[in-house]
């Protein structure tokens, strides 16, 4: 049977969760709810969104990129849970066309949050609001095209003094992990422990509210007295003697709810103790529920490929790309999918469905997408050795694409691991492992940039890069496996 933790909020003093925990073999997701399946959203059929083009009309920006991974061969490790591991650092190489930096590890992420018994730390992407969240894709297992997507309240992480303990998330849901021994067993500990306290937590909630409610009371009279005084100084004799009494009355009732205040406090502190006690039993459990709190899942959904999840500024929505092949579509009866999320619940709100014609066979499949401040929509594609950057729109008002009239001659990496946009300094960034990629977008949609107009990060972590996202200083966030991680420059990209 699982029991749900409560919340208490007495004076601050005790933990804060809103998870489920297994308690018996029978493992499921325990830490933090894991929703149903996805509901019946609304379906936005665009049909054909592209301009066509040709490809002989676009222009090379002849440009000359320095070298990354290319050969696609990555080195792993591994976390050793005895060690207080203090995370990786990857500087940029004299090859860096920008100013120097780094990545380093803000957070390993755990081999899983519990959702199913297939996870084994794949994480696909990561995404960044504007409210001091960040989203990750967890796949449910390979070949499934399964998975959900796990927000993290930084600020709650932040206020637990956790923003730079690179450990913090993997030892946290490891610790709750259903489908281990020692997993099941914490969750077993917390089942015994929450038997002890469920009745001071009872106390405590109840307690607090009286006590607020009392507190309150105090304000009113507070209130009440600030006004009869200064009415009293202007009063006549008759209004005097009636104000006089409202004061005495103001007083006396004033005594008798500090009185009530107090003793109010003193049970609470008295139930509390009684909390604190059995957490001091297992500080490590408690620590970990309160590092779990901090997550919010959505519905195990279609993710596709995975590796394209954004943020939206303009309307302050999820996108997740639903490429289920890793090609372009087969034929032109075939749709791009895309599945738009409300980030307060993480329910998916709304599926795009359209196509996107090139010439007279092709259907183009979308694997990369990112937003500008404005809600700017651009993906990219590659072409050759080179790349290409498409534009357009892709939200509640309608779906449309363009191919950008400039391209780049060369790109530094092998793989398309996805595009993003940094709103600080206006440039779309190309991400490939090992090397970075950017262009002023003005420039690009244009048709103006120039080979001087390209930025090159390099660096050397022989690790796969699976996807990056910029907060609102232009920072970068990048997330890369093996172990999975995710990593924050030193300084912001430019």
């Amino acid at each position: 049977m699982n029991k749900p933790l409560k919340t208490v909020v007495a004076f601050a003093l005790a933990f804060t969760a809103a998870g489920l925990f297994a308690t018996s073999g029978n493992a499921k997701a325990d830490i933090i709810d894991v929703p149903g399946a996805t509901k019946s959203i609304p379906q936005v059929n665009a049909g054909n969104v592209l301009t066509n083009y040709d490809s002989s009309d676009l222009k090379d920006i002849n440009n000359t990129s320095p070298v990354g991974n290319m050969d696609r061969k990555y080195n792993q490790g591994t976390i050793d849970p005895n060690v207080d591991n203090p995370g990786d650092t990857f500087a940029t190489t004299s090859a860096t066309t920008t100013t120097a930096n780094s990545f380093k590890t803000q957070w390993f992420l755990p081999d899983g949050f519990n959702v199913t018994d297939y996870q084994h730390g794949n994480f696909q992407s990561v995404a960044l609001d504007d409210s001091g969240n960040v989203y990750f894709v967890e796949s449910n297992g390979s070949d499934t095209n399964l998975g959900v997507i796990i927000k993290f309240d930084t600020n709650k992480l932040k206020q637990l003094g956790l923003e730079n303990d690179p450990m913090a998330l993997w030892k946290a849901f490891n610790y709750f992990n259903p489908y281990t021994e020692d997993g099941i067993a914490h969750n077993n500990q917390y089942d015994d422990l929450y038997e002890s306290m469920k009745d001071s937590f009872k106390d405590v909630k109840s307690l607090s509210s009286q006590l607020a409610t009392v507190k309150s009371d105090m304000n009113d009279l507070r209130n009440a007295k600030r006004t009869a005084q200064s009415k009293l100084k202007k009063a006549s004799s008759t209004t005097k003697k009636h104000l006089t009494a409202v004061l005495k009355s103001n007083a006396t009732q004033s005594a008798a709810d500090q009185k009530k205040a107090a003793a109010l406090e003193k049970k609470a502190a008295s139930a509390q103790s009684q909390i604190d006690k059995l957490k001091s039993k297992n500080p490590d459990l408690f620590k970990n529920i309160e590092v779990a709190e901090t997550a919010q899942l959505s519905p195990q959904v279609d993710i596709g490929h995975g590796q394209t999840l954004t943020f939206n500024p303009q309307n302050k929505h999820l996108y997740l790309v639903e490429d289920n092949t890793l090609t372009d579509l087969r034929n032109r009866d075939e749709n791009n999918n895309v599945l738009e999320i409300d980030p307060n619940t993480m329910d998916p709100i709304r599926q795009y469905n359209f196509k996107m014609f090139q010439g007279t066979k092709g259907n183009l499949q979308l694997h990369t997408l990112a937003f500008d401040k404005n809600g700017n929509a651009y993906w990219g594609r590659k072409n050759g050795m080179g790349y290409m950057i498409f534009y357009g729109r892709l939200d509640e008002n309608g779906v449309k694409f363009a191919a950008a009239p400039e391209k780049l001659k060369t790109r530094g990496g092998s793989p398309n691991q996805g595009v993003a946009f940094n709103n600080v300094n206006n440039r779309i960034y190309v991400v490939s492992d090992d090397v970075l990629t950017s262009i002023p977008i003005d420039k690009l949609v244009a048709g103006t940039a120039t080979p001087d107009d390209v930025n090159y990060s390099v660096f050397q972590s022989k690790r796969e890069w699976e996807c990056l996202a910029f907060d609102s200083q232009g920072y970068g966030h990048l997330l890369a496996l093996w172990p999975a991680e995710l990593m924050k420059t030193t300084a912001p990209l430019n």
